[in-house]
């Protein structure tokens, strides 16, 4: 009987002397990943984490991405997990180079700002969001095609590379170049870089429209009228093939194009506004306004680019009227009533009483247009 207690208390005290040292290793375990989590500083940097990974380095980025998904879901509402997330998540995609989601939490989460519960310094932001392009050009890195790339990115006619074999499908989403070049327009003001990424992201044969029109878009974001206006014409022509009345405007305009920018035959000036205005008038006047601004249909992308000459044309008086004032025209109607223009050209966008208008943008130092009257 007592050799019987004595077994029982022997089991008992093993039992539960297993218990407590799981117990401690448990919360060992756990005080390591919450440091790791509080001091990123304490991860093991790219090059050991590989070493060490003993060739299951997939495995090992599976890991990390648990953890960090852990580490977020708890600390949503505060923005203290972002002093940790391009630390674990740039390890991730060196483990796992092609593990799509890491990359795509980085657009979602790093320069996003939520000002009513998350405390983050104008610097601090700077960061994040240089961070975010960090990791997204290492996603263009691993995704996409560096040589089909660099001759998109030397090319300006989007019917090329909509259509030629070689230009076509650089990444392996278009959602790749799409994502980063909203992050250079939306956070980091670049206008320049965000038309480049549109525009490959246009390349891809499971593109959505949109992404051709923001290539034209960001091109006059950044002022270059000339290519801005060439690739609305490009997708007036590819919108609607069909369209014999938008086919014969846009090769008007497309002479245009060769006469004033190419050739430098003739002079954009008011005579040639005024006459691309009235033909404007006469070709869509059976069109209602709203077919005029639908972006499936050809009329919203000519007249885009008939808006490039409008503003080519008053941002070139208003060089002259900055000679001789040593100051910018508020508008382009203070251009019209000083005799700087002699036509005062009118955009298609109409909106009960109110139009669309150009002015003078503080911000750019270039004219722009705003929906208002003048």
């Amino acid at each position: 009987m007592i050799r019987k207690i004595i077994i029982i208390l022997l089991i008992t005290v093993s039992l539960f002397s297993f218990f407590k040292i799981n117990e401690k290793n448990y919360e060992k375990h756990k005080e390591i990943k919450y440091n790791l989590v509080k001091h990123p500083e304490n991860l093991p940097n790219k090059e050991i984490a590989k070493a060490t990974s003993f060739w299951f380095e997939n495995m090992k980025a599976d890991i990390y991405w648990l953890r960090t998904i852990q580490y977020i879901w708890a600390n949503a509402f505060h923005s203290e997990y972002k002093k940790y997330l391009f630390t674990i998540l740039d390890l991730v995609t060196e483990l796992n180079p092609f593990f799509e989601k890491p990359y795509t939490i980085w657009m979602l989460l790093l320069p996003w700002y939520e000002k009513n519960y998350e405390i983050i310094t104008e610097k601090e932001q700077e960061i994040h969001t240089k961070q975010a392009e960090l990791i997204w050009l290492k996603w263009i890195e691993n995704f996409c095609n560096k040589k089909i790339i660099q001759k998109i990115d030397g090319e300006f006619d989007l019917l090329k590379i909509w259509n030629n074999k070689e230009f076509q499908n650089p990444c392996l989403s278009y959602n790749i170049p799409y994502y980063l070049a909203f992050v250079y327009y939306y956070y980091l003001n670049d206008p320049i870089s965000s038309a480049k990424y549109y525009k490959i992201a246009s390349a891809n044969t499971d593109s959505i429209e949109w992404a051709k029109t923001m290539a034209a878009i960001m091109q006059w974001k950044w002022w270059n009228r000339e290519k801005s206006f060439f690739m609305f014409l490009n997708i007036a022509h590819h919108i609607e093939p069909e369209n014999e009345i938008c086919s014969m405007f846009s090769k008007e305009l497309e002479n245009i194009w060769i006469w004033v920018f190419l050739n430098k035959n003739i002079k954009l000036d008011w005579n040639l506004i005024s006459t691309i205005e009235k033909t404007r008038l006469e070709v869509f006047s059976w069109y209602e306004i709203e077919n005029l601004i639908e972006e499936s249909k050809c009329p919203n992308y000519l007249n885009k680019a008939i808006r490039e000459l409008n503003l080519e044309y008053i941002e070139n008086a208003n060089e002259i009227y900055y000679k001789k004032n040593n100051k910018n025209s508020i508008n382009a109607k203070k251009l019209y009533d000083e005799w700087f223009i002699e036509f005062l050209p009118t955009d298609f966008q109409k909106q009960k009483d109110y139009w669309v208008i150009y002015k003078f943008n503080e911000k750019t130092w270039n004219y722009d247009y705003e929906m208002w009257t003048y």
